[in-house]
């Protein structure tokens, strides 16, 4: 549990320190003019991705009430963040480490998305029992279909 405890604070951390690690990792071994452009551009996005992702995990109830995150979540946090530190050492790697970060980052939203919809189903299913409410299950017929035939062939629309 101290894990996972600790991972709820690091989401909100990683969304400063990452950036700023890659900041200053660019400081220290960066890659030129080009690169500096690219880091401009990518490190705000960054800190929007990371807040984002922050935001999705913590929509979940589990989550606040236990100030923790899941497993699954500890884990996909942990290589983000380790990938994103890969990147800050601007080595040979770092296009690598880039497109582990990115996967990381989708596979995270994935994961988050996932998690959610699978709270929220759960939820709103024991809010509907409580309310005597029963979904139905089995297939829904819409009635009778008209079938229209395709228009008939003209040739081409002449201006």
């Amino acid at each position: 549990m101290l894990v996972r405890r600790g991972f709820w604070y690091w989401q909100f951390a990683a969304a400063i320190v990452l950036p700023l690690w890659v900041l200053t990792g660019y400081a220290l071994w960066g890659a030129g003019t080009a690169g500096f452009l690219s880091v401009a551009i990518l490190t705000p996005l960054l800190v929007v991705a990371l807040l984002g992702l922050a935001a999705v995990l913590s929509a979940r109830k589990s989550v606040r009430v236990a100030r923790a995150l899941g497993w699954a979540d500890v884990g996909v946090l942990t290589a983000l963040s380790l990938a994103v530190i890969g990147v800050g050492f601007f080595g040979p790697a770092m296009v690598w480490f880039s497109v582990l970060t990115v996967a990381a980052l989708l596979g995270a939203y994935w994961l988050a998305v996932a998690e959610l919809a699978r709270e929220v189903r759960a939820r709103v299913q024991v809010t509907l029992t409580a309310l005597g409410v029963q979904p139905q299950l089995g297939p829904v017929d819409a009635g009778e279909y008209i079938v229209l035939p395709p228009p008939a062939d003209h040739g081409p629309i002449k201006p």
